[in-house]
């Protein structure tokens, strides 16, 4: 009886000394205070100050590639490999070649993937190998194995252009044989070799088709007094009628044309001197009772053909149907001799 009665004093003793330690500790809010009223006090701070030299409309967030270009990935790409095609409309060799050593061996084709896997197909056909599995989608045509247990892994890769092709020529199975890799290559290359003759030939055959039309022989002849004639390899009836045509395409105005004598009267507005000659004078321009040419004879010629037997002699007058060596008379003579020569 007395170690029960001993423990229960003892409990109430320790139950006792509990209450009184808690009462000793300070409260909740005096250990983490309540800032809920401050919070909802708070203002937003304001915003980080620019520096001078850097104004916010260089500050860009948008993430590179993000923006509708209209140019597609392939088209930048293709500039950036071959830059000379947009900038100098410089192609590529257009005939098919080998290139690289040893394991980049391969041959470049001029045509697109589309054309040059449907040819590489057409090569297995006509060579009576069949094809095992092949992927256009990531360029990869596998043979089915010859006589000699060996088969051929084709790999079509994109050239330095969309209308360029790489073909890589390689074994299915794990042991290589590069010499048997080299000479499918070369029947390969020699294949669409053929197409590039072939090609060459429908081309040739449809310029020689064409009527062909005969060179001219034409010449700038200086005279005395600083005067030029055209002397033309073609004789006076054929040279009229071309000179005729040269005038009627090239937007002249033809006044007057008289083959007897070999005259075709013009009006020339020189792009050199008509600058020279955008006002008018006021007493030009009083000057109604005078004609055109009157009023602006450096804007009138007479272009005259003279017969020399087989040959035909063209010459520049002035409206007075005198000889005149002017620089826009030499101009026109030039011009003459670029037309008549094709």
């Amino acid at each position: 009886m007395n170690s029960i009665r001993l423990k229960n004093v003892s409990l109430a003793i320790l139950v006792a000394t509990s209450v009184v330690a808690c009462g000793a500790l300070p409260a909740l809010d005096e250990v983490v205070p309540d800032n809920t009223k401050e919070y909802r006090r708070a203002e937003t701070m304001p915003p980080l100050d620019v520096p001078p030299d850097l104004s916010t409309e260089r500050i860009k967030d948008d993430i590179a590639g993000t923006k509708n270009d209209a140019a597609t990935y392939s088209e930048f790409e293709e500039a950036a490999n071959n830059p000379l095609i947009s900038k100098y409309n410089i192609t590529a060799e257009t005939k098919p070649s080998l290139s690289g050593e040893g394991d980049a061996r391969h041959l470049v084709v001029p045509n697109d993937r589309d054309t040059t896997w449907q040819k590489l197909a057409d090569f297995w056909a006509q060579n009576n190998v069949a094809i095992k599995r092949q992927d256009p989608r990531i360029g990869l045509m596998d043979t089915e194995a010859g006589s000699d247990n060996y088969g051929y892994r084709v790999r079509m890769e994109r050239g330095e252009t969309s209308k360029i092709s790489k073909l890589y020529v390689s074994g299915t199975s794990f042991e290589a044989n590069p010499q048997k890799n080299e000479a499918m290559l070369r029947q390969i290359a020699e294949f669409f070799g053929s197409f590039h003759k072939e090609e060459k030939a429908k081309v040739a055959a449809v310029k020689a088709s064409q009527p062909q039309q005969a060179t001219v022989k034409t010449l700038l002849i200086d005279e005395t007094g600083g005067q030029q004639s055209l002397f033309v390899e073609q004789d006076f009836t054929d040279v009229w009628g071309r000179v005729g045509r040269i005038l009627d395409s090239k937007g002249f105005t033809v006044e007057e044309r008289d083959r007897s004598r070999g005259l075709y009267f013009i009006r020339y507005i020189d792009p050199f001197t008509a600058a020279e000659q955008e006002e008018e004078g006021i007493l030009s321009k009083l000057a109604f009772w005078r004609d055109d040419a009157e009023k602006a004879p450096e804007e009138y010629y007479y272009i005259k053909l003279i017969s020399d037997a087989e040959n035909t002699k063209v010459i520049i007058l002035d409206t007075e149907e005198t000889r005149t060596s002017s620089d826009t008379a030499k101009r026109l003579l030039g011009l003459m001799q670029e037309q008549l020569a094709q």
